[in-house]
């Protein structure tokens, strides 16, 4: 009779203690570095190089590395320069997440979704072509 007091005595606060100390803790956190010291965001002028490519195939989206050199540099008076578009030779921003990249004659073009983080450009096909599955080319600032 006495152990079942005791037990029912030490439940309750048992119990809180184990909830106390689950709410406290605190995920620590890592080491991880960036690859490039940046303290702020970057910004769309300058020289890019393509480190890969965002692909689906009807599920989630997965990273595929680069292997090769190509780049693109945003220039300030809107042209482009690079291999990495070599179909287009000017950009407009059209908004805070689209862009426009046309041909030098201005017959064609296609609109870029785009998303800067820190060193890092994503874009992705936005129209008059788009990917149905899901694709985006992933950029690092030089």
């Amino acid at each position: 009779m006495v152990k079942k007091n005791v037990m029912k005595n030490l439940t309750y606060p048992l119990f809180f203690v184990v909830i106390l100390l689950t709410a406290a803790c605190v995920k620590g956190t890592t080491n991880v570095k960036p690859r490039v010291n940046v303290t702020a965001t970057a910004t769309l002028p300058g020289k890019w190089k393509v480190v890969g490519n965002m692909i689906s195939s009807g599920g989630p989206m997965y990273f595929v590395a680069a292997s090769g050199t190509d780049y693109v540099s945003f220039n300030t008076d809107g042209t482009l320069v690079g291999s990495a578009f070599p179909d287009y030779k000017l950009y407009t921003i059209k908004d805070t997440v689209t862009l426009k990249m046309t041909s030098a004659d201005e017959t064609t073009y296609e609109n870029y979704f785009y998303k800067i983080k820190h060193d890092t450009l994503t874009l992705g096909l936005a129209g008059p072509n788009i990917c149905i599955e899901g694709c985006a080319v992933v950029l690092v600032k030089q």
